[in-house]
């Protein structure tokens, strides 16, 4: 669907663009034939008028020469009496008015000319009047009378006038003739102009819509192409991902042997010889363990699945705990590694146990990348805003510009390997990894012969998550639900186990780890078929499940065993070197109680076996119960508590940091009932009934999912009224709690009257 969204609303764009630009050819076209119309108009106008100013051109000249032609008759008449001399006179007068009708009419477009005419009127008068006056006096026979008139200079000075004003009004119209001239080219070039510009306009949409489709059709197949990389990409990176698995698992199966056989030959040297040479073989296949868990760290980051425990951790006891684990390495390397003081009250929002594996990393490197006799300083602070940021130093001889930016390219060493320094190359990029996955960001600046500082800051924790600690997280040995168990029952006589594993090596570990204790019994199936069969004829207690067999897969086995109505409540843990948390998941979901990965610790293996996969948290769809305590889980907690591995220092631990928690939730699911806020109140709710369960508080849990499960249906008044019983029965419930467990809390134990009877 976002695809195909995305393909919709490319399709749209392009759609708007060439109807955007269709708008502006046709306003261009409409402007461009507007123009062209009104340029046509201007220039057919200007014609007109060169043409009459042409004319009138031509009139003036007619009138000077009608006017030259009269005065010329005139004078030859009077001069020689031939009357022939006075057609041409008397046809230049007739043919003056008409001439002058029309440079009257061609006066009126200019305001001068039309103020000339006038003048140019009154001079022909006044001279085509003297010489007709001659005229009649000499053929009334005063000749004499007739050549004084015409001699006189007063007719020579009105032809001079007339000539110059005609020449003046002519040069005027003449003027005003170019000028029309001038502006029809002009609106014909216009005219030109605005024509050119439709056709370019609709040359270039046509260009445009080409070039358009072509753009659409190549970004969609881009598109396309893009979308195939991309799924290409996702196919190699679940391929990449599904290798790191069955790597991990290819190696984890070797190592469980190595690291368990190793472990038990630990508890039985003596000789110093001896043990030094098996802690360097334990050492080597720890150190190998740990290289396949950065891979598969690794590659959850990449593919957005790392889990990661967000809460409050003091910064100076992370880094004290990672300067102390480091120490030997240190020591071995002759390198000084210095801690400056951190404040205590300095605390960061962290994964604790990922925020020690960058510390780590870091020191690591820097102790490993350094000279002998060189120091590593450790120092943290708060920053201007509101992080704080952490730099581990070194005194090594330095990183050149060119190679930092290699340096976070996993597998990527330099020339580690030709200065005999050991390592992967994973460090430096898990741990940015690790310190961006945490809402943070690291950083690294080096000088060549001086050394090298790398850095990274993180958020500040607030004081209202400090004011309410979380209990330390713990990978729990196993996840589900078991069969109840008695209250006060701390262990069996005798554990039976059946063990369903093909690989000889796994096999002879176990055995070698149940002989250690006289309680437990193993019995043991290579194939699946047969373990299923052994299952129904034996009965186990609980059985120990690899999913790798040479018949039939293990989670098929499972099913066979949850299909079974006898065999249908067996506790059943998965043993298996797949560490992939969606596979526990997937299992734990097809009814497993429990999910141990490869190569697994002896005192967890034992844990494990003896709580039936029950953990230290109770899930989240455990049973309701109404008794003050849960039987089962109380068994559970002192089971736990007796055993090496756990103890009862963290049982107790556990207790007292749910009675701190509860007290701060009780507090805030108070507010929000008061406030009538359902949504925080079903999620406080929520949060209490969890700690709850984790330890054994039964009632309290049973109130705690009621108010949960009110509050989401909406029932604010049964919500009220639940919520005024919840502080009588935390008090009850931790009365209870001292009681059972006061040897766990450092107590005396007064054992007056079991709790769970109520």
């Amino acid at each position: 669907m976002p695809e195909r969204s995305g393909g919709g609303q490319r399709r749209r764009r392009y759609i708007r663009a060439l109807v955007a630009m269709t708008a502006v050819v046709v306003a261009v076209d409409i402007a461009a034939a507007v123009l062209q119309v009104r340029s046509n108009s201007r220039s057919d106008s200007a014609r007109s008028e060169v043409t009459a100013g042409l004319n009138y051109e031509d009139n003036m000249g007619s009138i000077m020469q009608d006017t030259l032609s009269a005065e010329t008759g005139a004078r030859g008449y009077l001069l020689t009496g031939e009357s022939s001399y006075l057609g041409p006179a008397k046809a230049a007068v007739a043919a003056a008015p008409a001439v002058l009708k029309q440079i009257k009419a061609g006066s009126r477009g200019d305001p001068v000319l039309k103020r000339d005419y006038p003048k140019l009127l009154t001079l022909l008068e006044a001279r085509l009047r003297d010489l007709v006056t001659s005229v009649d006096l000499y053929q009334r026979g005063d000749m004499a009378a007739a050549l004084k008139l015409v001699k006189t200079n007063h007719g020579n000075k009105l032809t001079a006038q007339v000539r110059a004003l005609v020449a003046t009004m002519s040069a005027r119209s003449a003027g005003r003739v170019d000028s029309a001239r001038k502006s029809s080219r002009d609106a014909q070039l216009w005219a030109e102009r605005a024509a050119i510009a439709a056709y370019l306009s609709s040359a270039l949409l046509l260009l445009a819509m080409v070039t358009l489709f072509r753009t659409y059709r190549m970004t969609e197949a881009a598109r396309r192409e893009s979308r195939l990389a991309q799924l290409e990409a996702e196919r190699l990176n679940l391929a990449k991902s599904g290798f790191l698995s069955r790597v991990s698992h290819e190696l984890r199966t070797p190592l469980n042997a190595i690291l368990g056989f190793g472990q038990l030959l630990e508890r039985d040297l003596v000789e110093q010889g001896e043990r030094e040479t098996l802690d360097q073989m334990l050492g080597a296949g720890r150190h190998l363990l740990a290289i396949v868990d950065d891979l598969l760290d690794l590659s959850r980051m990449e593919s957005g699945d790392l889990r990661l425990s967000l809460e409050p951790v003091q910064l100076s006891d992370a880094i004290a705990e990672a300067k102390s684990l480091i120490s030997p390495a240190a020591t071995a390397a002759a390198v000084g590694v210095r801690q400056r003081p951190v404040n205590v009250d300095l605390y960061v929002r962290a994964d604790r146990q990922r925020l020690i594996q960058v510390l780590l990393n870091l020191v690591s490197n820097a102790v490993k990348y350094n000279r002998r006799g060189g120091n590593v300083v450790i120092s943290a602070g708060r920053t201007d805003g509101s992080t704080v940021r952490v730099e581990v130093s070194d005194t090594g001889s330095g990183i050149s510009e060119e190679a930092i930016t290699r340096l976070f390219t996993p597998f990527e060493r330099l020339d580690a390997a030709s200065r005999g320094i050991e390592g992967t190359g994973l460090g430096l990029a898990l741990a940015r990894g690790l310190v961006e996955s945490m809402g943070g960001k690291l950083e690294l600046a080096s000088e060549e012969g001086v050394g090298t500082t790398v850095s990274f800051e993180l958020p500040v924790a607030s004081a209202a998550e400090i004011a309410t600690p979380r209990p330390r997280r713990q990978d729990p040995v196993a996840v589900g639900n078991s069969e109840p168990a008695e209250s006060g029952q701390r262990l069996r006589a005798a554990i039976s186990v059946l063990y369903i594993e093909d690989n000889p090596s796994n096999v002879r570990l176990v055995e070698k780890i149940f002989g250690l204790s006289s309680d437990l019994g193993l019995h043991v199936a290579r194939e699946g078929s047969s373990g299923v069969a052994l299952a129904r004829e034996l009965r186990p207690d609980l059985v120990l499940l690899d999913l790798h067999l040479p018949d039939i897969p293990g989670e098929q086995v499972l099913a066979a065993l949850r299909g079974d109505h006898e065999l249908a409540e067996t506790p059943v843990i998965i043993v298996s070197a797949d560490a992939s948390p969606v596979q526990a998941k997937r299992l734990l979901a097809a009814g497993a109680n429990g999910y141990l990965t490869k190569p697994f610790d002896i005192d967890q293996l034992l844990a494990a076996v003896r709580t039936r996969g029950t953990p230290p948290l109770a899930s989240e769809d455990a049973e309701i119960t109404n008794r003050l305590l849960d039987p089962p889980m109380v068994g559970s907690l002192h089971v736990l508590a007796n055993n090496p591995a756990v103890g009862p220092g963290q049982i107790g631990q556990m207790l007292e940091t749910f009675r701190a928690d509860a007290q701060g939730m009780l507090s805030s699911l108070h507010e929000a009932v008061a406030e009538q806020n359902l949504a925080a109140t079903e999620r406080e709710a929520h949060r209490l009934a969890g700690g709850a369960g984790a330890v054994a508080a039964g009632r309290f849990r049973a109130l705690c999912k009621e108010l949960e499960t009110q509050a989401r249906a909406g029932e604010l008044e049964r919500c009220q009224e639940l919520d005024g019983r919840l502080d009588e029965a935390f008090e009850m419930t931790w009365n209870a709690l001292e009681r059972e467990f006061a040897t766990e809390l450092g107590r005396q134990p007064v054992r007056v009257e079991h709790p769970q009877s109520g």
